[in-house]
């Protein structure tokens, strides 16, 4: 028998299969749990105080307008405080800023468990908590943005799904809890929850890039290097170039609209179920739905960007459009099926409103603007939240009902909406006329 002897350095050799590059890091899944966990906060004590409404009315003999400049602040200054949050977010990073937000969140709470009166409310539960939440909000959006990049686009969808999840199940806890220890007892849980935010700004930071390690037979230069490097320019607290922009400042301005007229109508939510005679548990559920359809509205608004069939602007019209024929329904609906109706129609708006909000100022400002473009949009809207709710309850005394706040909300929301059609027309026509213009000079 004959052997045939081969040289084992002519086999050829087998190819490695490549290994598959993970798609995200062990840090980067615990930065997105961290920044749902900082969302879920940032709305679960807004959402519950329309539940804590009606007690603050009742318990400290307040007006309806007084009680509802609570709600508003506390929702407000979330928004008010945006460009004070990006100022400090550009000078301290987004971490400390979240750690500085948990801080004030937690003190807010905690002094509101011993306010006599409305007005101490308004400083604390209203000023100082909703400052906070404005801070942990612009913050987190800034450190995604800075650790995910281009990215955040599509991950801010999932992650703002923990605003209708807070809407949707902490009204349910905070009357669980009221029910046993009471509003200020209440409060006084709320203030520890808060302070699990403080845990999870330690891993919200980019990582530093590492350098090569320089081999042993290249002299060392860097002496000469560092001579010659230019030096670095320092961090701008706000670019002032985002008010040129003008596709940017009318989305702004509309969006405050639409928030405006939203804000005011939820801040008074729960006392018109109550005052048409739904009983309080009952509205509380309607809360429940109205948060839920905002959380399956979010759904579908990713499936909608990741396709790209509809223009942002297209969804923006479509969701102004929707909440001002919900909020009609809602000014006329006596019956209870008409009320959760109208509420699931403009939870469904609003939550597609606010999921697709981060990602059209990412496209319309920049990456490096991102910080100054969310925190200026966030404080326009802030300030017409803080004015929409007080004046809901102020016409409500007035009127002594509701159904013309809720009117108002749903005239001003279908005008904003009709606005924002006449945007792409009017990009057409002054694009058509440059056209013409060129042609007629350079025929």
């Amino acid at each position: 028998m004959v052997f045939s002897i081969t040289d084992v350095s002519d086999t050829p050799e087998e190819p490695t299969p490549a290994k598959k590059k993970r798609r995200y890091t062990v840090k980067q899944y615990m930065v997105l749990v961290g920044a749902w966990v900082n969302l879920y906060m940032c709305i679960a004590l807004p959402s519950s105080l329309t539940v804590i409404y009606v007690e603050f009315i009742y318990h400290l003999d307040s007006s309806r307008a007084n009680a509802g400049l609570v709600v508003s602040l506390c929702g407000g200054m979330r928004g008010c405080a945006g460009i004070l949050a990006g100022l400090i977010v550009n000078r301290i990073g987004a971490k400390w800023t979240i750690f500085l937000g948990s801080v004030f969140t937690s003190s807010g709470i905690f002094s509101s468990c011993f306010a006599p009166n409305v007005i101490v409310l308004c400083i604390t539960l209203g000023a100082i908590t909703g400052t906070g939440y404005s801070f942990i909000n612009v913050g987190t959006f800034v450190a995604l943005g800075d650790i995910f990049g281009k990215k955040i686009s599509n991950l801010s969808i999932v992650i703002t799904m923990a605003r209708p999840l807070a809407a949707m199940t902490m009204p349910i806890i905070i009357k669980f809890l009221m029910d046993i220890y009471g509003w200020r007892s209440s409060l006084l849980l709320l203030s520890a929850f808060n302070l699990h935010i403080c845990a999870f700004c330690i891993v919200m930071s980019p990582d530093k890039k590492k350098l090569p390690p320089i081999p042993q037979d290249v002299e060392d230069t860097s002496s000469e290097v560092d001579s010659t490097k230019p030096e670095k320019k320092p961090k701008k607290f706000f670019h002032l170039s985002v008010f040129n922009e003008k596709m940017y400042l009318v989305f702004m301005v509309l969006l405050t609209f639409l928030n405006s007229s939203y804000s005011g109508a939820t801040t008074v939510m729960v006392d018109v179920g109550v005052g048409r005679g739904f009983g309080l548990n009952r509205t509380v559920f309607v809360l429940t739905l109205r948060a839920l359809s905002a959380l399956c509205s979010r759904s579908i608004s990713a499936i909608i960007h990741r396709t790209k069939c509809i223009s942002n602007i297209s969804m923006l019209c479509f969701t102004g459009l929707s909440q001002g024929c919900g909020l009609l329904i809602l000014s006329y609906s006596i019956n209870y099926s008409y009320f959760v109706l109208g509420n699931v129609i403009i939870g469904m708006s609003g939550g597609t409103r606010n999921c697709m909000t981060p990602a059209i100022i990412m496209g319309l400002v920049g990456i490096e603007r991102y910080a100054s473009g969310l925190g200026l949009t966030t404080t326009m809207t802030g300030f017409g939240e803080v004015i929409s709710g007080p004046l809901a309850g102020k016409i409500a005394d007035i009127s002594n009902n509701y159904q013309l706040s809720l009117f108002l909300s749903s005239m001003i929301s279908l005008i904003s909406a009709s606005l924002v059609m006449l945007v792409p027309a009017v990009m057409f026509w002054r694009s058509h006329c440059q056209k013409k213009e060129e042609t007629t000079e350079n025929p």
